[in-house]
């Protein structure tokens, strides 16, 4: 496996591998609807200092994520593993990828957001010492409810 900054050419298999884990909870990737940040990825999160990775075995890209970075603060971003790529440490892996990268950047406080139903990944996040506060609707196409995670990084 390899993992390394997406590339343009990396837009049509991230958006297979995002509808893939969409459908699993009978939603739909509707990326100019819902996902603007996906039509071309790499150049949006870079914009504001953050990035983009992919996760590729030689079957394709099998996980993503990516960090914001905003003013005071660094976001986590479309953190998503392959059905058969799970339970292998990946989505752990790509989480402390960021919060490197967010570190690196200078930021101290590290958030995300998360889908309600996604509840293995709020596991994941509360295993890593993120504290949940919030919720929000965002009042897209599947009808999300999302929690919000922070932690303080070290």
């Amino acid at each position: 496996m390899t993992t390394r900054p997406t590339r343009p050419a990396d837009t049509p298999a991230i958006h297979a591998l995002i509808d893939l884990c969409y459908r699993e909870y009978d939603c739909v990737l509707r990326v100019e609807l819902d996902e603007p940040h996906l039509v071309e990825p790499g150049p949006y999160f870079r914009a504001t200092g953050g990035e983009f990775w992919v996760v590729e075995d030689d079957a394709g890209i099998i996980a993503t994520c990516a960090v914001k970075i905003h003013p005071d603060s660094a976001e986590l971003k479309t953190l998503y593993v392959h059905p058969r790529a799970r339970r292998q440490g990946l989505g752990r892996e790509l989480t402390e990828l960021a919060m490197e990268f967010a570190r690196a950047a200078g930021r101290n406080r590290f958030v995300l957001w998360s889908d309600t139903r996604f509840t293995k990944a709020h596991a994941l996040y509360r295993s890593m010492g993120f504290v949940q506060e919030g919720e929000r609707d965002l009042h897209d196409s599947n009808r999300s409810r999302e929690y919000g995670f922070h932690t303080t990084l070290g």
